[in-house]
């Protein structure tokens, strides 16, 4: 188990901690309301949310949900601005406790690793296999309504596995109960907590099973081997745990040979290249053509940026040049719209 933490609540309260969550939250935010009024009187919001902390009297306003529909139909739970400065300054103080222990299989909302990573780390496992004759085979799984189905009693077990501080373990029930199943899609220690409660699976696979060569983001997991029949028994024997041990459900799951290509983290793998998921690619043309339709010259290149980002660790250079010459006819035309506030991203 290792050691534990105490004695982390007054990091928290901290005022240059908060000074600290404080930018950390404005980051990507400066154009939102709550940001806007947070910032009117930010030194008093800052101290007061440092005494409310400390005397205990700090609750979490209401958030607001709203639902994303890409890639998939997901609920999202925005809470208000002044808790999500307390949720970073929360997180600035325990998810490297949790950092520390992480396996380096999984690859989610990690610094230094993410889907390119964690794409990237599962080819070098392909070509590391293939060098010794065998064609390795791959199990594919992930789970049904992840989030919305984390047992919250396991997760605060999980975390009182190496944070023994009361204060901190009752300001994380604020945000997530102890009692009770989910975790809200868009919270900062959502992420954390998923996080955490996936790496029961990293532990039994690896310190129980003794299986090394598997990667994981969030709930999406590939376990390679060389054998169909092993990764058959194997799913049964994950399926059984997951069930047991962390009240997860299989959504899907396959087992393939790796020369019929991975479809992994907005990829599909092959150990000699990675090219984009189809589904990736005709969202990206659907905004395209949004943007285009709507006169938003600004929002179609923030997003152009942010999708060549993604498509450049795929062998995707005949597809980018042409998506190059079909925007720069769009950004060259003269018959954008003036008011782009109006354009939804």
């Amino acid at each position: 188990m290792g050691k534990k933490h105490r004695n982390l609540f007054d990091k928290i309260c901290d005022p240059d901690a908060l000074w600290q969550a404080y930018r950390r939250a404005a980051n990507g935010k400066r154009n939102g309301g709550g940001y806007l009024l947070f910032r009117q009187h930010e030194a008093a919001n800052i101290a007061q949310l440092a005494v409310s902390l400390k005397d205990g009297s700090y609750r979490p306003g209401e958030p607001q949900t709203f639902t994303a529909y890409e890639p998939k139909r997901r609920q999202i739970s925005a809470l208000p601005f002044r808790d999500r400065v307390v949720q970073h300054a929360l997180a600035a103080v325990i998810e490297p406790i949790f950092e520390r222990v992480f396996l380096p299989q999984s690859h989610a909302c990690r610094v230094d690793k993410g889907t390119h990573r964690g794409a990237v780390a599962a080819q070098a496992i392909m070509r590391r296999m293939l060098r010794k004759g065998a064609t390795p085979w791959f199990l594919k799984i992930d789970f049904a309504a992840y989030f919305a189905s984390i047992d919250r009693s396991i997760l605060h077990r999980e975390v009182e596995r190496k944070v023994s501080c009361r204060k901190t373990l009752d300001l994380l029930a604020l945000f997530h109960p102890p009692t009770g199943t989910g975790v809200p899609i868009g919270n900062l220690t959502s992420q954390i907590c998923a996080n955490i409660y996936g790496h029961i699976l990293d532990r039994f696979l690896a310190h129980t099973v003794k299986q090394s060569r598997f990667i994981r983001y969030m709930d999406d997991t590939v376990i390679f081997a060389y054998s169909r029949q092993y990764l058959e028994l194997l799913r049964f024997r994950i399926k059984w745990f997951c069930q047991v041990e962390m009240g997860m459900n299989f959504s899907h799951w396959m087992i393939a040979p790796i020369t019929r290509g991975l479809n992994f983290l907005g990829y599909r793998i092959w150990h000699t290249h990675k090219l984009l998921r189809p589904a990736s690619v005709a969202r990206a043309k659907k905004k395209i053509a949004r943007y285009k339709k709507h006169g938003c010259r600004e929002q179609l290149t923030r997003f152009l940026a942010s999708w060549r980002g993604h498509a450049k660790w795929a062998n995707t250079h005949n597809l980018l040049q042409r998506l190059e010459v079909a925007v720069w006819t769009i950004i060259t035309r003269t018959h954008w719209k003036t008011l782009e506030t109006h354009c939804q991203p």
